[in-house]
């Protein structure tokens, strides 16, 4: 069945489920109205969070006496998380958890489900990832530079390349990830999917080329054009690029991005393999410490983009769009999607 719009989506939702209080408790003021516009038969109570976190004293009890569904950013969530009284689910506004998890006793798990937001940042991602690519191919910034300076100079980039055929490692086949090499095998790229453990038959894609394990990621750098990072902050994945692995991307100048988290290498680490040209530059949207300090020579490094943690910004209606999707299983009785898992950490 196909709907034309939000209201229509909505009102065939409100018909099928059994329906919950929704309390909705973010600093995104459009939130609660994009989930009312889609749920107009539900109860959707909005908590408005200021920016600097926090919600009024009468707001917090509103919540921990009152909330069986909690929508809300994540510092929300762990400022009730032990003295809601009601609540079943919280759905988390963020996509990343280690924040949520840090923020939680670690000997304590919460007593109601958690889950991420999923859904919402894939398309959006894989754009940035993508554009990039061709921005590096294509020589767009060095080009703008010249503009800049009423300099007619093709001499240095004339000789780009195509991006078909291209080789493209990606590092977590999570939603986002596969969205990635989706994309990036739709232009005619080849996508190597890195993954902890080896993939079933059941759940590999034709866009896809090759699938490997983490053990084996200095093969994969020796192939890769492109190198991309969407795994998630774990004990298994920190630190999996410091030192000095990115060697093996000498041969063929590999371009790092990183959308997923900066802790997969060390500032140091990173410094070097630009420096030493193992790799032929990076384009950088998450970092260890946020904001990037000015005194970090990242900002400097000859090849390297700098991008202060946007490549997947929050767009109201999808985040509320995923958040429904949960809700309509939620109201099922249905096992919910994106539910962290507290051991693994994600």
């Amino acid at each position: 069945m196909t709907f034309r719009n939000s209201s229509q989506l909505g009102a065939q939702m409100s018909k099928s489920l059994q329906m919950a209080k929704v309390f909705v408790a973010s600093v995104d003021s459009r939130l609660g109205h994009a989930v009312k516009k889609l749920l107009p038969a539900t109860d959707v109570i909005s908590i408005q969070r200021s920016t600097d976190g926090k919600m009024s004293e009468v707001n917090k009890q509103q919540i921990e006496n009152d909330a069986e569904i909690l929508f809300a950013d994540v510092p929300v969530i762990i400022d009730v998380a032990y003295s809601a009284k009601k609540l079943k689910w919280a759905a988390s506004t963020w996509a990343g958890v280690e924040k949520l998890i840090s923020g939680l006793d670690e000997s304590k798990k919460p007593p109601f489900v958690v889950t991420r937001m999923g859904g919402a940042f894939n398309r959006i991602m894989a754009e940035y990832v993508l554009g990039y690519i061709l921005t590096k191919e294509r020589f767009i910034i060095q080009l703008s530079q010249l503009q800049d300076k009423g300099t007619w100079d093709m001499s240095q980039y004339r000789k780009y390349r195509s991006i078909e055929g291209l080789v493209i490692g990606i590092l977590g086949l999570g939603e986002i990830g596969l969205e990635v090499a989706r994309l990036c095998n739709a232009v005619g790229m080849k996508v190597i999917g890195v993954t902890r453990s080896v993939k079933s038959d059941d759940k590999k894609v034709p866009y896809v080329s090759e699938y490997r394990t983490t053990t084996d990621i200095p093969i994969v750098l020796e192939q890769c054009d492109y190198i991309c990072n969407i795994l998630p902050s774990t004990c298994n994945t920190r630190g999996l690029l410091s030192g000095d692995i990115l060697s093996h991307c000498k041969n063929k100048k590999t371009i790092f991005i990183n959308i997923g988290r900066g802790d997969i290498i060390d500032e140091d680490s990173l410094v070097k393999a630009i420096s030493e040209c193992w790799i032929g530059g990076a384009v950088l949207d998450v970092f260890n410490n946020e904001p990037l300090s000015e005194e970090s020579p990242l900002w400097k490094l000859p090849n390297v983009i700098i991008t202060p943690h946007i490549a997947g910004v929050s767009l109201t209606d999808q985040i509320a769009a995923s958040f429904v999707k949960n809700y309509e299983l939620y109201s099922q009785n249905k096992p919910l999607q994106f539910v962290v898992d507290f051991k693994r950490g994600y």
